[in-house]
């Protein structure tokens, strides 16, 4: 296996990690009632209530290094894998 390949396995490795440990400070820290939604994704979704609009100015000044919108795209791809998921389900 070359190096890149193991390169990009940790690195999907790392973020569905990170996603995952998104998920579980939204539920118990946040008391968010979607098991499945970051904290990124619930602050673009509610940005419009104070609290988590400053919550997604943060996060997303805070990932600039990585991109623009991060809150915005982690709503996005929430979107995407609920969409996955149920097309899968679907028999």
């Amino acid at each position: 296996m070359s190096r890149d390949k193991i390169l990009e396995g940790i690195g999907l490795y790392l973020a569905r990690s990170g996603d995952a440990v998104s998920q579980l400070i939204n539920v118990t820290i946040f008391l968010g009632d979607n098991p499945n939604e970051s904290v990124s994704g619930r602050s673009f979704r509610q940005s419009g209530h104070w609290f988590w609009g400053a919550m997604m100015s943060f996060i997303d000044f805070a990932a600039s290094p990585f991109g623009k919108n991060h809150c915005r795209a982690a709503w996005e791809k929430g979107l995407e894998r609920a969409k996955q998921y149920i097309q899968q389900s679907e028999v």
